[in-house]
């Protein structure tokens, strides 16, 4: 827990410095005519922006008839983005960090994460033809700290099915993206690949994430197609920005080596079966992110996140039926806390305005 506070810390620290000395130097603070020439010519096509926001929220009940649990919950969540747009080239480049942990002695386990991921996201394309450019991207994501899930001999949350680093997931793909304007885009491969590495030797022995275990592999090899949409707009004089990522990936492989056989019981299998023969025919995973940010102040905003996540090769247990089967994923996020919001950006003419 000290280590991840710590590095908390150090990513919203590092944060804080690297785009304040920026923007310092955009406003050409501190340099001498030549250096701010330089600098206003060095950042001529670049757009930077990004928010960071630490929500706290806290809920007590004493006596309370209708019940309720009493809990500390922290959210800290990171987006910055790079992108150079310049005569036929477009690079964009975003990195997304986010961890929440919620504290209560009337809950089992006493504390648990409610969020836990990283990711870095760089595509670059070179305009063929109007509004179309010829791209490639890659895509690395994984998260910061250990999961855990029901042990099925002892019935407490102390089986580790996942970790730092275990599994990371990397995409590179390359094909045509329809950018029209700086709003929207559309990408779509059809030569995409794509690696799940598991380095830890315990996870990847359950082949939860679709790594070979006979014969054994910490990694997960897939070759297939992919559909990128992006989308975001900022409206109401910019307090309320609007950002939105649909990424559909086809595997053109047979997938997932997991038998859910190994997950149920004799009396489950008819179902699980039945789920299983769908999942290989549908192959495919659906990864949507949604982000509405409302600014009340500079320093202050409210936040809603959801995202809607179908992953193929990731068996997910009924909490009714207990039946392990492959099905779509839902989760959201609603929160009011510290905000930063430094947002500039390098237009035509050498003039740098803040946004």
């Amino acid at each position: 827990m000290k280590k991840l506070i710590f590095t908390l810390i150090c990513v919203l620290s590092i944060y804080h410095i690297t785009f304040a000395q920026v923007e310092k130097q955009i406003k050409g603070e501190a340099l001498s005519a030549d250096e701010k020439k330089k600098m206003e010519d060095s950042l001529q096509g670049w757009k930077f922006g990004g928010t960071g926001s630490i929500t706290f929220n806290q809920a007590g009940f004493k006596n309370w008839a209708a019940g309720g649990t009493n809990a500390i919950s922290f959210l800290f969540n990171l987006r910055a983005y790079a992108d150079y747009k310049k005569g036929k080239h477009l690079w964009q480049n975003w990195v997304a960090a986010e961890y929440g942990i919620q504290i209560s002695k009337e809950t089992t386990p006493k504390v648990a994460k409610n969020a836990d991921r990283w990711e870095l996201f760089s595509k670059y394309g070179y305009k063929i033809y109007k509004p179309l450019y010829m791209a490639a991207y890659v895509d690395l994501k994984s998260q910061f700290s250990k999961s855990f899930i029901q042990s099925a001999t002892t019935s407490k949350f102390d089986s580790v099915i996942a970790k730092g680093g275990s599994p990371m997931s990397f995409e590179a793909a390359i094909g045509l993206d329809y950018a029209p304007n700086n709003k929207f885009s559309l990408f779509y491969s059809p030569l995409a690949a794509k690696i799940v590495y598991v380095g830890d030797k315990a996870i990847a022995q359950t082949g939860f994430y679709g790594n070979p275990i006979t014969p054994f592999s910490h990694l997960k090899r897939e070759f297939g197609s992919v559909l990128i949409a992006q989308y975001k707009q900022t409206f109401w004089k910019q307090n309320i920005s609007i950002s939105s990522v649909l990424k559909i990936y086809k595997n053109y492989l047979r997938g997932n080596t997991l038998s859910l056989d190994s997950l149920n019981t004799p009396r489950e299998l008819s179902v699980s079966v039945r789920e299983s023969a769908q999942h290989y025919r549908r192959n495919f995973d659906i990864d949507w992110q949604t982000t509405i940010g409302l600014k009340v102040n500079k320093f202050l905003s409210a936040n809603v996140f959801w995202q809607v996540l179908y992953d193929n090769d990731m068996p997910i247990k009924d909490k009714k039926s207990g039946v392990y089967g492959y099905k779509a994923q839902f989760r959201d996020i609603i929160g009011i806390g510290l905000s930063y919001n430094p947002n500039f950006y390098k237009e035509k003419g050498h003039k740098a305005k803040k946004i």
